[in-house]
């Protein structure tokens, strides 16, 4: 069998000379020239298969490829098939990101507009917790470096941005920032603004340190003053009330209850049904107790407009929160309660967590695997992995007796299990 004739530079210049159009002439290994009516000048492309389904890579113009260049380029994406790789797909993904850069480029002149895009693309409307993340970076990474062009970007710049942070004793706060910079600038790096990333050398030691889990739970002498408190303080609502409240029979992460759909509430059922859309990732029915029943039906009662969540943003007002804002307890709580409160240790609304499990245990006799899955928390160790069994009715059977506890806190009563 014969083998076809390779092409030639005077060939092809004689095509061109003639006016003589075609769709394809074969070099041979995949290699093709085309000419086509609506084409200026020949076109070099080559044809190859993945998985059985042909394609076909644009290579470039002739006389801008030579035709020796045209050999080359094609043995070069030979190989790379041979490998598996697909240049098609390659050069598609190149070309997606040039364009992102290109956008990038026109509008996003300083990190402030970079951040913007780094949101809008990969933030918004994908992460449930988009909208705190962004009150964050605003607060505190923008004032420090938003104003610089991305490229002007320093490790220096960076290291200001933590120390102001850390020194402001705000460790926690310091590592969220940090892990915002890298993805924001591993962005600009993925669309070829920057090669390097200015917070890649840091870590939680730069922040701080690493972050250690809280201990602090409040006793019950301790829930008792709490409940004193929010009833005396004429500035701490009937609202603020529910909400705290709720947050304690429920030891439910902040950010789920100000999210918690009213459609998620199945009251026939006492259920609250959390979407996989949590922290934890994993979704998981929570037996409500009768209080926590009560509480929801007079929020529901409570709520002006028509919004779908359980804890709408304030007067019904609508925009980018629908919910009210993640400062909504933290501020009345710090600002009103703690100081009327004596000599009380400091705490937060994240220590009611550790406070429902410590009590569980301590005071209800709650097995510590029920305990952990009251709070939403994976099972730890090697337990996790084999032990499916969600423990529902041993959680409603522990919440109820959680209710029975909090309501002694409430009404200045001693605990007693037996009663």
């Amino acid at each position: 069998m014969l083998s076809m004739a390779k092409l030639e530079d005077k060939q092809i210049r004689m095509w061109i000379k003639n006016n003589i159009r075609f769709d394809a002439k074969s070099d041979g290994s995949g290699l093709y020239i085309r000419y086509r009516e609506t084409d200026k000048s020949p076109i070099w492309f080559l044809r190859f298969k993945i998985a059985k389904i042909e394609q076909r890579l644009i290579l470039g113009r002739y006389p801008d490829i030579s035709l020796v260049d045209a050999r080359k380029s094609a043995a070069i994406h030979r190989s790379e098939i041979l490998k598996g790789h697909n240049p098609a797909e390659t050069k598609r993904e190149l070309k997606r990101a040039a364009a992102e850069k290109a956008i990038i480029e026109q509008s996003a002149q300083t990190v402030s507009d970079l951040v913007d895009e780094f949101f809008l693309r990969n933030v918004d409307g994908k992460l449930k917790t988009a909208h705190t993340r962004r009150l964050r970076v605003n607060k505190y990474l923008i004032p420090a470096i938003g104003k610089l062009s991305i490229k002007s970007v320093e490790p220096t710049h960076i290291s200001a941005m933590l120390n102001k942070i850390t020194g402001a004793g705000a460790p926690t706060t310091a590592n969220d920032i940090l892990s915002h910079a890298k993805q924001i600038f591993n962005y600009a790096i993925k669309l070829r603004i920057i090669k390097h990333n200015p917070a890649a050398a840091f870590n939680s030691s730069d922040a701080g340190g690493k972050e250690s889990l809280r201990k602090r739970y409040l006793s019950h002498d301790e829930l008792a003053r709490l409940f004193h408190t929010m009833r005396e303080c004429d500035k701490f609502t009937r609202h603020h009330y529910l909400c705290t409240k709720l947050l304690l029979l429920l030891g439910c992460r902040k950010s789920e209850l100000l999210t918690a759909k009213i459609a998620d509430f199945d009251i026939e059922k006492a259920v609250w049904r959390m979407s996989l859309d949590n922290k934890m990732e994993s979704a998981i029915d929570i037996p409500l107790s009768r209080p926590a029943l009560d509480i929801i039906g007079e929020l529901t009662a409570q709520r002006i407009g028509t919004s779908e969540y359980l804890i709408p943003a304030m007067g019904g007002r609508t925009g980018k929160k629908p919910h009210v804002d993640e400062g909504y307890l933290n501020k009345p709580i710090k600002n009103l309660l703690v100081p009327l409160m004596g000599d009380i240790e400091n705490f937060t609304i994240h220590d009611f967590r550790t406070t429902m499990k410590t009590n569980l245990i301590k005071h209800i006799g709650a097995d510590r695997f029920v305990a952990e899955r009251c709070l939403n928390n994976k099972i730890p160790d090697m337990a996790g992995i084999y032990d499916r069994y969600d423990y529902f009715q041993e959680r409603k059977e522990a919440l109820e007796l959680w209710a029975k506890f909090l309501n002694s806190c409430e009404n200045g009563l001693d605990w007693n299990l037996k009663l």
